[in-house]
């Protein structure tokens, strides 16, 4: 009975980390004064499957995010919202921010910058400057913050070093938890911060110019360049009704840029890694706004 409840918590946080919210909406409390499972045969046969699977976390995932209830278009109806007004009864797709780490890696991997390498050290990418000097104690080996160069910059925001007083400022401000506590379920917000970070950090924006010289480099139109850079971001290239509107956006981009040619740039020049020189620095500016624009649209920070 013991193990069949362990796999029921963890398919349940499974089932909420990809759906939003769990089978038993109080993933935390299994107890009496939890909330009942929204499908106990669902919950049950998942439970069942993991454990005969020999606890085997990858197969439980691949499991749902292949199934119908997980590939469904997340498109409201007047009939869903009546009748499932909180997606409890998966009549739909679900739809809801990525998590912070998922953010952050999502731009680095669509930009080509991600690290691929597995396991090894944490590390310390971009942060502000002198992040840690209000708590930190003078003899203290964590003291100062020292940011890490090259690869390291790059790697996978689960490496993130995590200094329990001062969190990473660009995870916290998306809900990444402080990890003072065990938190069974992040909370979810959208708020102003949330958008100043991905719109100007330097690793959002070293990201996005990446991107923007990748298809300056590999596509000879500004039309494929355009696509380019949607299917990277968004996987699908541009609707009809979607294009003209790009493609002013790079228009005034562009026109900006030219009488502002010190801020393209200074621009193309965000984060340690350098902006190939062959490139024009206000066609690059112009294509790096545009990626980042891009990479600011729900469609690439929810899933």
């Amino acid at each position: 009975m013991t193990r069949l409840l362990t796999a029921r918590v963890t398919v349940n946080r499974m089932w909420q980390e990809l759906f939003g919210t769990g089978i038993v909406r109080t993933a935390g409390d299994f107890g009496v004064s939890g909330e009942l499972p929204s499908n106990q045969a669902l919950l049950d046969w998942l439970a069942v499957e993991f454990r005969e699977s020999g606890w085997n976390i990858k197969h439980i995932y691949k499991l749902m995010v292949m199934s119908s209830a997980y590939r469904q278009a997340a498109t409201m109806t007047p009939e869903k919202i009546a009748k499932d007004p909180e997606n409890r009864l998966v009549s739909r797709g679900p739809r809801f921010r990525m998590d912070a780490e998922m953010v952050r890696d999502y731009a680095l991997s669509a930009s080509g910058l991600l690290s691929p390498r597995i396991g090894g050290s944490s590390v310390k990418p971009y942060q502000p400057d002198n992040v840690w000097e209000t708590v930190g104690m003078a003899e203290s080996d964590t003291r100062n913050y020292k940011r890490d160069s090259g690869e390291k910059l790059y790697r996978r925001s689960l490496y993130t070093f995590w200094k329990r007083m001062a969190p990473p400022p660009s995870l916290e401000v998306m809900n990444a938890p402080p990890r003072e506590v065990c938190t069974v379920r992040r909370e979810r917000t959208n708020t102003p911060l949330q958008a100043l970070v991905t719109l100007n950090d330097v690793q959002y924006i070293e990201s996005a110019r990446r991107l923007a010289e990748h298809c300056l480099e590999n596509c000879n139109s500004e039309s494929e360049r355009l696509d380019y850079i949607a299917q990277r971001v968004l996987a699908r290239p541009l609707r009809d009704k979607e294009r003209p509107i790009v493609e002013n956006v790079l228009s005034d981009l562009q026109a900006h840029y030219k009488n502002a040619e010190k801020d393209a740039e200074t621009l193309v020049k965000a984060g340690e890694s350098k902006p190939n020189p062959k490139l024009e620095p206000i066609q690059l500016a112009a294509y790096t706004m545009v990626v980042n624009q891009m990479l600011n649209l729900d469609e690439a920070l929810n899933k």
